[in-house]
C-alpha cells in the first residue's frame, strides 16, 4: 500500500467523472467535471480554479492564507457573502459557451440575481466569454474607428491626470467588453489580461452601476496579491452602458472626490449632463479615510456591496468562533450630485461651449471600410441610427457598434471571407503611448486582445457548442507544445511554476506562481505553426499562429486542409488590416 500525500494529487478519473484539484498554500480548490460523452479537458478545468482563486484575492487577498494557516478548519464561507458568490458564479458562467451564449438562468434573455436585478445577455456587451479565456485576451467594443477611441483616451488621461496624480488605471467599459484603458509607463505596473477579466467581470455585472456610483476596495491578484487598490466605477450613459472605471492605491476622501470630479468632466466632455444620483461608499467603523492599499489584513463581516478588510484588525484573534470581527457595522455615505455641482463646475466652464459644438458625422468616418458600405441603405426609417446635435462621436460609435445588424453584417462578412463557420482571433499590442499596433517592436508589456462571433447554426445545442470549444483548447496546447496531452500539459505547468519560484518568469513570479495555466496561455506560440483536426463528414478546425496573432476556425470538412490554411491566412490578412477599428491599437500610458 502507497500513501500519496493529498497535495500530490492532480486529478482522478472516476468513470466519466473528472476530478481536478488545485493545491495553494493552506486552500486546496476543487472541480468536478460530469460530461455525458466521457470527454474532459483537464487543463481548461484548471484555468477554471486559477480564476476561481483568482476572484477569491480579488475579495480577501492572499492574507487570506494565512488565516488558514493559523486555523485550518476556517469557515471560508463566513467571508464571502452573496456579492461575491455572485462574481464566482459570474466568473464561471464565462467559461461555459451554453450557460454564456443562451443566457443564464429562467429565460435566455436575462438571468435574475439575488438582488432582484435583471441583466440582459443577448447583446453584445458581454462579449463571447470563452474566447477571451482561451485566448488570454480582452473583447473590445467593435467597430470603432480608431481616431474616436484614441480621443477617448486622450480624454481620459487629460481629466484624470490633472484632478489626481494618485492614479493607477482609468478604464472605459460597455457591459463586459473595453472600449480603452489608461495604464501607468512602468511595464511592471501595468495590467495582466487575467486582471483585467476579473474587472470586467465584476464591473460588467452589477446592475446597481446604473442608478449608483460605486466606490469600492479590489485586489489585482497579478498586479499586487498582498493588498488592495481602489476602485470608482459611474455609468456615464445609460443607453450605451457606457461606464467609467478609475482605480487607485489611495483610499482617502481627497482620493474619491477627485475621482468623481474627473468622471463628471468626462461625462461633460461626452456631451452629457450630470446626473443627480447616490453614491454608494463603505466604510468600517475603525476607518478614517487615510490609504490602505498594501497594509490591509481581512477580516469577515459583511457589506451591502461588498467588502473592505481593515488594517487593524488582528490577524491572530480570528478563529472559527470568533465573531468580533463579523459584528462589525458597515456606514454607508451618500452623496448628491446636486451638493458638489460647485465643485465641479470650477476650472471647467470652457467645456459647456465644447459641448454644442456640432461634431462630424460618424457614418462618413467609417463609409471608408468594405463592410460598412450601404450598411443603412436599405433599413426603415424607424431602423435607422440617428445622431443627435451635439453627440460626442463615441457615443454615437458605441450606438453604431451595438447595433445587431451591424454586428450581424460585419461578423458575415469576415466568416465568408474565410468560408468559415465559425473563428476566434488573438492579437497582441504593445503598450508603449505611440501609434504602434500589431507586430510594432517596444519594451513595453503587450495588452492583448480577441475578435470573434458567438456560436451559431449549426452549433445549436448544449454538446455541439462545447465540442468547438473543447477542440480549440486542444488546437491551443497543440501550438505551445506540440501535443494536448495530459502528461505534456501538466509537465509544462510543473516547469512553468518551477521557474516562477525560482524568481525567472516574466518578473511576477511571486504573484503567478498560482497561475501556471494562465501564463502557459497569456505567452504566445514561439514559432509559426498550423495545427489542424480533421472529423470525418463533419467539420474541419484550424490553428494557425504567428508572431503577434493566433487564429482558431471551424470550416466545412469538404474543405481540404491545406485549403482550409490558406483561407484562414486570408482571414487573418483581413483582420490586421482592419485593427484600428477592432482593436484598440493604441493603448495610452499617463503622460503619453
Amino acid at each position: 500500500l502507497i500513501v500519496i500525500p493529498i497535495h500530490h494529487i492532480q486529478s482522478i478519473k472516476a468513470g466519466k467523472r473528472l476530478i481536478v484539484f488545485k493545491h495553494t498554500e493552506a486552500l486546496m480548490l476543487v472541480s468536478i467535471s460530469d460530461r455525458v460523452d466521457g470527454y474532459h479537458n483537464e487543463a481548461w478545468l484548471r484555468l477554471q480554479l486559477e480564476y476561481v482563486y483568482s476572484q477569491v484575492l480579488f475579495t480577501l487577498t492572499d492574507q487570506v492564507q494565512s488565516i488558514f494557516q493559523r486555523n485550518p478548519s476556517y469557515d471560508l464561507r463566513s467571508m464571502i457573502g452573496p456579492t461575491e458568490a455572485n462574481s464566482i458564479r459570474n466568473l464561471l458562467d464565462r467559461f461555459d459557451p451554453v450557460d454564456f451564449e443562451d443566457g443564464m438562468g429562467p429565460s435566455n434573455n436575462t438571468r435574475q440575481d439575488s438582488n432582484e436585478s435583471k441583466i440582459a445577455l443577448d447583446d453584445p456587451t458581454h462579449g463571447t466569454g470563452c474566447g477571451s479565456f482561451l485566448t488570454s485576451g480582452v473583447e473590445c467594443i467593435h467597430p470603432i474607428p480608431s481616431g474616436i477611441r484614441e480621443n477617448a483616451s486622450k480624454m481620459l488621461v487629460s481629466a484624470v491626470g490633472t484632478a489626481s496624480g494618485n492614479n493607477l488605471f482609468a478604464i472605459l467599459v460597455v457591459g463586459t467588453r473595453l472600449v480603452t484603458i489608461v495604464q501607468p509607463s512602468n511595464p511592471l505596473s501595468q495590467l495582466h489580461t487575467s486582471d483585467l477579466h476579473l474587472i470586467l467581470t465584476f464591473v460588467g455585472r452589477q446592475p446597481g452601476l446604473l442608478t449608483n456610483e460605486l466606490w469600492f476596495p479590489l485586489c489585482l491578484p497579478r498586479f499586487d496579491p498582498s493588498g488592495f487598490l481602489y476602485a470608482y466605477t459611474s455609468c456615464l450613459d445609460q443607453p450605451t452602458g457606457l461606464t467609467i472605471v478609475l482605480i487607485s492605491p489611495d483610499n482617502s476622501t481627497e482620493q474619491f472626490e477627485s475621482f468623481r470630479f474627473a468622471a463628471n468632466t468626462v461625462r461633460k466632455n461626452l456631451g452629457l449632463s450630470s446626473i443627480k444620483r447616490k453614491v454608494l461608499r463603505v466604510f468600517d467603523s475603525s476607518s478614517n479615510g487615510s490609504a490602505s492599499s498594501s497594509a490591509s489584513t481581512p477580516v469577515t463581516g459583511h457589506r451591502h456591496f461588498h467588502r473592505r478588510m481593515d488594517s487593524g484588525d488582528d490577524l491572530s484573534g480570528i478563529t472559527m468562533d470568533s465573531t468580533e470581527s463579523e459584528r462589525k457595522k458597515a456606514h454607508f455615505e451618500t452623496y448628491d450630485d446636486q451638493d458638489q455641482e460647485e465643485l465641479y463646475e470650477k476650472g471647467d466652464r470652457k467645456g459647456k461651449a465644447a459641448r454644442v459644438k456640432k461634431r462630424p458625422s460618424l457614418l462618413k468616418r467609417m463609409s471608408q471600410n468594405s463592410y460598412l458600405d450601404n450598411l443603412w441603405e436599405n433599413d426603415s426609417e424607424e431602423e435607422k441610427v440617428q445622431e443627435p446635435i451635439g453627440e460626442a462621436p463615441l457615443l454615437t460609435a458605441l450606438r453604431v457598434a451595438l447595433s445587431p445588424k451591424q454586428q450581424d453584417e460585419m461578423m458575415n462578412s469576415y466568416l465568408q471571407s474565410a468560408s468559415a463557420i465559425h473563428f476566434v482571433f488573438r492579437c497582441d499590442i504593445y503598450v508603449n503611448g505611440e501609434s504602434a499596433g500589431i507586430g510594432v517592436s517596444s519594451t513595453g508589456t503587450m495588452l492583448t486582445q480577441c475578435f470573434g462571433p458567438p456560436l451559431s447554426f449549426p452549433f445549436t445545442d448544449a454538446s455541439s457548442k462545447r465540442h468547438v470549444w473543447d477542440v480549440y483548447q486542444r488546437l491551443s496546447l497543440r501550438l505551445r507544445l506540440g501535443s494536448s496531452s495530459v502528461e505534456t500539459t501538466m509537465d509544462a505547468l510543473d516547469m512553468i511554476t518551477d521557474t516562477q519560484q525560482n524568481g525567472h518568469y516574466n518578473n511576477d513570479s511571486r504573484s503567478s506562481r498560482d497561475s501556471p495555466m494562465q501564463c502557459l496561455l497569456e505567452s504566445p506560440p514561439n514559432v509559426h505553426s498550423v495545427t489542424y483536426l480533421q472529423e470525418d463528414n463533419e467539420y474541419l478546425f484550424v490553428g494557425l499562429n504567428g508572431k503577434f496573432f493566433e487564429l482558431y476556425a471551424t470550416l466545412p470538412a469538404t474543405i481540404a486542409p491545406k485549403t482550409g490554411t490558406a483561407y484562414c491566412a486570408r482571414l487573418v490578412r483581413r483582420l490586421m488590416g482592419d485593427e484600428r477599428i477592432l482593436f484598440l491599437s493604441n493603448p495610452l500610458t499617463w503622460g503619453s
